[in-house]
């Protein structure tokens, strides 16, 4: 039995309520950062939520290629944390989520070996939605960084 997949054409919105629940793959486009097996929580028009080993993860679906069900034997499913599905609330910036939280920031990469793959172990000091930045600090230096070339996100 083959696993569900969803293949997420460029440009086109696509529905992932079916892996509410469930453990998938996600892959990213070009050179960007994939989740292997992760815990799909909730998803909204721009970004899905999800959970690896107890820490969250935010995925933006624009540079989603493919979600690719994970198929988890019993066995494997005692490791993992207890999945909890939550209803997604598009009033609410997802960044918000993580504020104050030291997180992984996977950036978008248009070039093979980018200067900047992201920011890694970075506090989220705040989120600024009227001009698509979050502040962050990394190394006791703070950076603006613009939403839209965020990829992913992980807490660490």
């Amino acid at each position: 039995m083959a696993a569900n997949r969803i293949m997420h054409e460029s440009g086109k919105a696509f529905d992932c309520s079916p892996f509410h629940g469930k453990y998938a793959t996600i892959d990213m486009t070009g050179q960007d950062v994939g989740y292997a097996r992760v815990g799909i929580v909730s998803s909204g028009r721009d970004y899905i939520l999800f959970q690896f080993r107890g820490k969250r993860g935010l995925a933006a679906k624009a540079y989603i290629k493919s979600l690719t069900e994970v198929r988890m034997t019993e066995r494997m499913l005692r490791k993992e944390t207890e999945l909890k599905t939550e209803d997604w609330d598009e009033e609410v910036n997802p960044f918000c989520y993580f504020v104050g939280e030291r997180c992984d920031i996977h950036m978008h990469q248009t070039r093979m070996f980018e200067a900047t793959p992201g920011f890694f172990g970075a506090k989220i000091l705040y989120v600024d939605q009227q001009n698509g930045l979050i502040r962050i600090k990394e190394n006791s230096k703070q950076f603006n960084v613009s939403i839209s070339m965020i990829c992913g996100i992980m807490q660490t």
